[in-house]
């Protein structure tokens, strides 16, 4: 540390000179402040040799930054630009050491698993489930650096912010938890732990959601799947939660002025609780008559409410309102947005057409 910083002390002022140097004095800067890299290199390589039986010598070797060859040409002729990037990403983990569970008590470990997951891999699920499998299976050659892996992966993404990232949780438990690979979770937790994937697992993005046939207030069955519509905006909603009724008519506004626009978009409004009188009142205050207003409102011989269908499960309506945005063949393409989105992501799906 004591060389570093003495090599630091004889580089910044050419690198500073070389910030407004031209022509040959940059030519002669640069050869300099070359030369201080080499000395760094020489003397990290020659420290590395003399103590390799030391766990320090690890980290200096995880430290070292890959130098990256030159790019081979395209089939234009030009330098490939994506190389770079392809190659840092594939060799990413060569001077990481898995075996050594010690590697994980150190800063180096989380930050280079977090700037490969969190900057080196497209923020789309399937790339992220593409390169944590690939640190889950390097992960292998040490039984606590595979469970410290695969158990941050698994919360990290249970718990995104961001939309379809539940794939990759899914993902996780179904490859690593189901098949019992993760023995450190106990029965109980482990139970938990799947009974959310399986109530993830059907409305994921790009996904087909289960039909839903439910009846409008004069008792007439309206089908999810039999509706017609370019969009179709699935809302489910309490009556009686204060922030639906605040939310509701900002839907209708933001879904009107689609409509207005040309946008073939149709509302299939689901009340997620029984009360009959609290529902009409809901749709009276709001003014969301011209919404098809439905509900699973059947009642035993005893006057009991009671569902039809474990559709709460596998839409994962645990709380209101819940917000899904559908395409003509009933796919998700959005979930769990606000009404600011719902305009943004139907401007994006419309773009994509052209």
């Amino acid at each position: 540390l004591n060389f570093i910083t003495q090599m630091q002390k004889e580089v910044m002022p050419l690198r500073q000179q070389l910030e407004s140097a031209e022509g040959n004095t940059n030519k002669e800067l640069q050869k300099k402040a070359n030369e201080v890299d080499d000395k760094v290199k020489s003397y990290r390589s020659s420290f590395i040799k003399k103590n390799s039986d030391k766990f320090f010598s690890k980290i200096v070797i995880a430290t070292t930054e890959l130098e990256i060859p030159e790019s081979p040409l395209d089939s234009t002729g030009n330098p490939d630009k994506t190389f770079p990037y392809r190659y840092y990403k594939k060799h990413f983990w060569d001077n990481m050491d898995f075996s050594d569970q010690r590697m994980l008590r150190t800063p180096i470990f989380f930050n280079k698993m977090d700037q490969y997951l969190e900057k080196l891999s497209p923020k789309h699920p399937d790339s992220i489930i593409v390169s944590a499998d690939i640190m889950i299976e390097k992960a292998r050659a040490n039984k606590e650096v595979f469970q410290y892996v695969v158990s941050y992966i698994t919360s990290t993404y249970e718990r995104s912010k961001i939309m379809g990232m539940d794939a990759v949780f899914v993902h996780m438990v179904e490859k690593y938890y189901i098949t019992g690979e993760c023995d450190w979770v106990k029965e109980k937790q482990l139970k938990k732990i799947i009974e959310r994937a399986n109530r993830i697992s059907p409305n994921m993005i790009g996904k087909k959601p289960p039909n839903l046939v439910f009846k409008d207030l004069l008792n007439k069955y309206h089908s999810l799947y039999h509706l017609q519509a370019k969009y179709t905006l699935l809302f489910f909603y309490d009556p009686d939660c204060a922030h639906c009724k605040k939310e509701a008519p900002k839907i209708k506004t933001v879904c009107d002025s689609l409509v207005e626009a040309g946008i073939d978009i149709k509302v299939f409004a689901v009340t997620t609780e029984f009360d009959i009188e609290k529902w009409k009142e809901f749709i009276k205050k709001t003014d969301v008559g011209n919404w098809i207003n439905v509900g699973d409102i059947q009642f035993d011989e005893e006057g009991n409410p009671v569902a039809t269908s474990n559709w709460r499960e596998q839409y994962d309506i645990h709380s209101t309102p819940v917000i899904y945005l559908l395409n003509k063949d009933k796919e998700i393409i959005a979930k769990r947005i606000n009404d600011k989105q719902i305009v943004k992501i139907i401007k994006r799906e419309e773009s994509l057409e052209k």
